[in-house]
């Protein structure tokens, strides 16, 4: 047995209280290797918030453009739809665009909003956290 040995009691008590220490003040500096383990972690963590994100994002945003999309081509197809002959005739361009304005309304009074916040989340958290990692640069 070592003089330390004999002093605080057998070597491998020594030996694990001093790799305690050089544990305890590794630890007290995070070290960019460390972040970079972190911040795998952290994305690991984030993916099934991301899945949820992107189905909610195609529920809407699909819905809205494509409704969008069908009122464009309706008042495309009216263009093309021959003028009313008379008053007594039922004029199909002008119903056609009626008809078309008026799903428009409904597509941009209920569909809007919801779309526009999905959007703003969906791309909007990547822009601010662009936008606070350039200001704490500076």
């Amino acid at each position: 047995m070592s003089l330390l040995g004999k002093l605080f009691g057998r070597d491998d008590v020594i030996k694990k209280s001093v790799e305690g220490i050089y544990n305890g003040v590794d630890a007290a500096w995070y070290t960019d290797e460390e972040k970079a383990d972190n911040h795998k972690q952290l994305l690991k963590l984030y993916e099934p918030f991301k899945i949820a994100q992107r189905l909610l994002a195609l529920i809407i945003c699909v819905p809205y453009s494509s409704i969008w999309a069908l009122c464009a081509l309706m008042y495309l197809l009216s263009a093309f739809i021959g003028p009313c002959v008379s008053i007594e005739q039922v004029c199909r361009s002008s119903h056609l665009i009626l008809v078309a304005q008026d799903l428009a309304m409904f597509n941009h009074q209920n569909l809007s909003t919801p779309a526009g916040v999905i959007l703003g989340f969906y791309f909007g958290g990547g822009a601010l956290e662009g936008v606070v990692r350039a200001a704490v640069k500076k």
